[in-house]
């Protein structure tokens, strides 16, 4: 016991002893709104933005949603208090995918960090859906999305879960500002379902002259319900 307390003491004197980090809004940069949700899928946004040191770290975002507005807050683990961390100046990028959930058809405002009236703002339609199904397509499995910066080809590799699907199109639907929903739609060819999976990777072409920003984002719908999403440097 005596050991422990000593040992306490000497790791609070030498400032090795961690601090409770403080809770802070994250620093928000740019808000991503895919187009072409309904009500019944899981609607999913994307906000990115840069930490000033590395001191800062993400924490969790909180969604409420009211009547026709959807409010984010996004915050992040400040430990620059701490006097034993180095907090070099330095941006720090981050990406928080935020799930929303189904939400009804019709138009809905968005406001991200806007406690103070600094955050973000833009808003989404989710249109009715053609039928009560949980999609309309079945998407393919996609772990990742990537970019070769040297030839600009982009990939989406993940696998074919069985030998009775097979990829039929890709489709792409742009809001006209700065992200693209990226659909991988399969097609069955045999009734005969073992699992397999078996990696792929498709070459897709997006397109991003529709894109009005400097960077875009691509958001992969996949079998999961849920997405993958990358951003590029639109060239």
């Amino acid at each position: 016991m005596k050991k422990n307390m000593l040992a306490m003491s000497f790791l609070a004197v030498s400032g090795l002893w961690a601090q409770t980090p403080e809770v802070v809004l994250s620093p928000v940069d740019h808000l991503y709104v895919p187009a072409g949700f309904d009500n019944n899928d899981n609607v999913e946004l994307v906000v990115t933005g840069y930490f000033p040191n590395p001191c800062y770290a993400r924490n969790k975002v909180e969604v409420n949603v009211k009547d026709s507005k959807i409010n984010l807050k996004v915050t992040a683990l400040y430990r620059g208090e701490d006097k034993s961390l180095m907090c070099p100046q330095m941006l720090v990028p981050y990406k928080e995918v935020i799930t929303v959930g189904n939400l009804q058809g019709g138009d809905y405002e968005i406001n991200v960090n806007n406690e103070n009236g600094n955050g973000l703002k833009d808003s989404i339609t989710v249109v009715e859906a053609s039928s009560n199904s949980v999609d309309d397509n079945l998407y393919a499995l996609v772990d990742y999305v990537a970019k070769d910066e040297r030839t600009g080809e982009i990939t989406i590799t993940g696998y074919n879960f069985s030998d009775c699907i097979q990829l039929d199109k890709i489709e792409y639907l742009s809001n006209k500002k700065d992200t693209i929903s990226v659909m991988p739609i399969m097609k069955k060819v045999s009734s005969f379902c073992p699992m397999k999976m078996v990696p792929y990777t498709h070459v897709i072409t997006p397109p991003s002259e529709s894109i009005k920003s400097d960077k875009m984002l691509l958001h992969v719908r996949t079998i999961d319900g849920k997405s993958i999403n990358g951003i590029f440097e639109v060239k």
